[in-house]
């Protein structure tokens, strides 16, 4: 995948990682955090759907700083909205703020999986 056709907002955080390491480490960050995302987001939604906001605010925290670090900002933004509303004891925000999540990490695999197997 080019840098042409990776989604704006995340040209700059791969740009980075490919000045850094080049495309062996965009790649090897890539698989990492697919693997990571892959796990995180089913238990993410279970969080959600069992009312459990602390497990909840922990998972979203973190994936919204890993995504943000890769540009996947859309997928950053509705996890710290996630996070901020089951921090805040909003429930009903929480369980559509993690459905944006899902959304968004289901966009952001689009352009995420060619790079970590480029």
């Amino acid at each position: 995948m080019t840098t042409a056709e990776l989604p704006t907002d995340a040209r700059p955080a791969i740009d980075e990682i490919r000045l850094v390491g080049g495309d062996e480490l965009v790649r090897e960050i890539m698989s990492t955090f697919l693997r990571f995302a892959r796990a995180r987001v089913p238990q993410l939604q279970d969080a959600a759907e069992t009312g459990d906001t602390d497990t909840g605010a922990t998972i979203a925290h973190t994936l919204k700083s890993s995504a943000r670090q890769l540009g996947a900002l859309a997928l950053g933004d509705a996890c710290a909205s996630a996070a901020l509303s089951a921090r805040g004891g909003d429930a009903a925000g929480f369980v559509a703020r993690t459905e944006d999540a899902a959304r968004a990490f289901e966009r952001a695999r689009t352009w995420m999986e060619p790079l970590a197997k480029a």
